[in-house]
C-alpha cells in the first residue's frame, strides 16, 4: 500500500469547516497553527497520512469547503503532496 502525505494550508477562516468535512469522511488531521504570508496572516496547516488512492477525494473535500476567493491575488489553500517512505503507527 502506497502511503501520501497531504499537507494544506489555509486560512484560519477556512479551517473549522475544512476540518470537520474531512473528519465526518474518515480522515483525521493533524493541525498545526500557522502564520504566513506578506502580511502575515493567520493560516492553519493541516497534515495527514492517506492511501494513494485517497489523495484526490481529500484534495476535493478541502476545495469544496473553501471560501470562495474575491481577491485573485489571496489564494484559498495551498495543497503539497509528498509520498511517504515509511508509515507507522505506534500503540
Amino acid at each position: 500500500m502506497n502511503m501520501k502525505m497531504i499537507m494544506a494550508i489555509l486560512v484560519d477562516s477556512d479551517s473549522n469547516a475544512v476540518l470537520k468535512t474531512l473528519h465526518d469522511a474518515g480522515y483525521p488531521m493533524t493541525v498545526i497553527d500557522s502564520t504566513g504570508g506578506l502580511l502575515k496572516r493567520g493560516t492553519c496547516t493541516l497534515v495527514a497520512g492517506v492511501n494513494d488512492n485517497q489523495v484526490d477525494t481529500v484534495i476535493n473535500l478541502i476545495n469544496q469547503e473553501c471560501s470562495p476567493c474575491v481577491n485573485p491575488i489571496k489564494k484559498r489553500a495551498t495543497i503539497m503532496v509528498f509520498n511517504v517512505d515509511h508509515f507507522e503507527q505506534i500503540s
